[in-house]
């Protein structure tokens, strides 16, 4: 019986890990320099060329990664895989930046050296990043078929 694998096992999987290697390089891009992959190889840990040849053939052929003006690049398709990943990210540091804003307004206010009228600023302001997450969040969800969401309306009812 096969062992099942999900998404975790997925996301540490030594082909994902390979993928985000070089969208992790600056520009998305490696460049393409004799030995270059063989360092790849060693520093992701494949025990074997073979496998790490096969991982990389898959994300080729998969049109994530290409070779192009003297560089291994992450392609549009290959970057989509990390969007989660990435709006995520950028959620937490905007909540941090957000954290040491509050302070900061709470000192000043305190102080007296920033106006009232600065806080509804903020609030607007966070009003704006929390719609631009929540429209960001609808592009990265799965879609599903209208036969599957029918199917749940369906099963809700009973």
């Amino acid at each position: 019986m096969a062992k099942s694998r999900g998404i975790s096992a997925d996301i540490q999987s030594p082909r994902t890990r390979l993928l985000y290697l070089i969208y992790s390089a600056p520009n998305s891009r490696i460049k393409a320099a004799p030995g270059t992959k063989s360092s790849i190889s060693t520093a992701l840990g494949y025990k074997s060329d073979g496998h790490f040849h096969y991982d990389w053939n898959y994300l080729i052929n998969a049109g994530m990664i290409e070779e192009k003006q003297g560089y291994y690049q992450v392609t549009d398709t290959g970057k989509k895989e990390f969007a989660l990943h990435s709006t995520a990210a950028m959620s937490n540091w905007i909540m941090v930046t957000m954290g040491a804003a509050m302070v900061v307004f709470t000192v000043g206010l305190n102080l007296g050296f920033l106006p009232t009228e600065s806080v509804a600023l903020f609030g607007a302001a966070l009003i704006l990043i929390g719609s631009l997450f929540l429209v960001l969040s609808r592009k990265n969800k799965p879609v599903l078929p209208a036969q599957a969401r029918a199917l749940l309306r369906e099963l809700s009812r009973r």
